[in-house]
């Protein structure tokens, strides 16, 4: 016996049937059976478990591409000092007082709040890495243990760096490769990639053996690209080359690489992404709030770029990136026909599965896919109709409208209560393990 979601405005992002203004979902186990209206599927199916969703919206769970959960530590921290620009911000706040600190148990508390966040605001997956150079090996476990725990899926993957010494650069992509051969292909909710930092933090060595570990297995690459102009002037000054330029010549470009921010990058380098169909993950809150710009993502999205979009472990509910993404470029460019909110609501769906490989098993609804299903109230004052429906989720929807959140086929969230976890512990073990943290800023 499966389970039948009934009654509702279904918006499936699949090509084929994209809107079932009385529609039904039946699935069984993890996987979708069928997709229809509600009256023919309630007599295929009368002995399902049933889920009515009438006068509420059915669509897909939403998609992060680019995450840290460990950002939510610092939320509010009582930083002192002064930084203007992204790369003060890395070298004076950051990674002294954030990324260095962070340790097994910090990871764990942080990733059960964080992934508690997204489920609440209608987050089924994301594409998160783990910046904590002192707390490997073993990290990356800790976070999919957090993960399992509260159901949600994921693609985890560490930042290598050379930032400290080239010695611990070995043991970031020794973790990447411990973790993609322990949980890829072997677990429903988890998996792994590769990850490196950036240009300046990483040698060229370095690069190109992450390029042939991704070549042997099938992993996939996430990288920090140009999020402030500090990689741009660099890669110049020395390689000669702008940073895409620097790894295409190197031979790690291909459309396995998800390479996150890309705000300062140039007309070229986008010629570039596109001939190698590299994936891009677009974090518009977050390259604000640290000064880095505004990412020509319109321009991206023009040459046929596959575009996802992110929360960077800032703001997580993915209807205020979905709104910013839709109202920012618009103000910016002084055009208001750039990023329509179908475009937009795309990134947050079948684009984010698409820019982290997983296109066939998530990112709509249709027969086959994986049940990551959220069900939203329809609070609205005015009606959601199939002429209007992008602009009203996109821009008047929030999190809190999330009512149910299904993820592979199991209920992880009804009527806006977690099914299997204690939420005020997690957060209160959230708030000593932030002040833990903070500790180090205040003293």
């Amino acid at each position: 016996m499966g389970t039948l979601i009934t009654d509702g405005f279904l918006i499936t992002m699949d090509e084929k049937n994209p809107i079932i203004n009385d529609g039904a979902v039946y699935f069984e186990n993890e996987r979708i059976v069928e997709v229809g209206g509600s009256d023919e599927l309630k007599r295929k199916y009368p002995s399902a478990e049933k889920i009515n969703a009438k006068g509420k919206i059915i669509m897909p769970g939403l998609i992060s591409s680019h995450s840290h959960f460990y950002g939510i530590l610092a939320h509010g921290i009582p930083f002192k000092g002064e930084v203007e620009s992204f790369i003060e911000i890395l070298e004076k706040f950051w990674w002294p007082y954030v990324e260095d600190k962070m340790n097994k148990d910090l990871i764990y508390k942080a990733t059960l709040a964080s992934s508690l966040e997204m489920i609440k605001s209608g987050t089924t997956c994301t594409a998160d890495i783990l910046e904590a150079p002192y707390a490997i090996p073993g990290a990356l476990d800790v976070e999919a243990k957090a993960l399992k725990e509260i159901g949600m899926r994921a693609v985890l993957s560490f930042e290598a760096t050379e930032r400290i010494s080239k010695e611990n650069g070995k043991m970031g992509i020794q973790e990447n490769l411990n973790f993609i051969k322990k949980w890829n292909h072997k677990d429903e909710l988890i998996k792994g990639m590769f990850c490196v930092h950036t240009t300046f933090t990483c040698s060229q060595e370095m690069l190109k053996e992450v390029r042939e570990l991704a070549n042997k297995y099938d992993a996939g690459i996430h990288i920090h690209l140009e999020e402030g102009a500090f990689e741009t002037m660099h890669s110049i000054v020395k390689y000669r080359k702008l940073p895409v330029e620097f790894y295409e010549e190197i031979g790690f470009l291909g459309p396995d690489v998800l390479a996150s921010q890309c705000v300062h990058i140039k007309p070229k380098e986008i010629q570039i992404f596109k001939k190698y169909d590299v994936k891009v993950a677009h974090m518009p809150l977050s390259n604000l709030e640290v000064a880095g710009g505004i990412a020509p993502i319109p321009q991206m999205l023009e040459s046929g770029l596959t575009i996802g979009l992110g929360s960077d472990g800032y703001i997580v509910d993915m209807f205020e990136v979905m709104r910013a993404a839709f109202l920012i470029h618009k103000g910016y460019l002084q055009n208001a026909l750039v990023m329509p909110a179908s475009t937009v609501l795309k990134m947050a769906t079948i684009n984010g599965a698409k820019s982290i490989r997983m296109e066939k098993d998530i990112g709509s609804i249709a027969p086959g896919k994986k049940a990551d299903i959220i069900i939203i109230d329809s609070r609205l004052p005015t009606p959601i109709t199939p002429a209007n429906f992008y602009d009203q989720l996109v821009v008047y929807c929030d999190g809190d409208f999330v009512n149910t959140v299904i993820i592979n086929g199991k209920i992880i969230m009804q009527d806006r209560k977690l099914i299997s976890m204690d939420e005020e512990k997690i957060k209160e073990e959230c708030r000593k393990a932030a002040l833990e943290l903070w500790k180090y800023c205040e003293s």
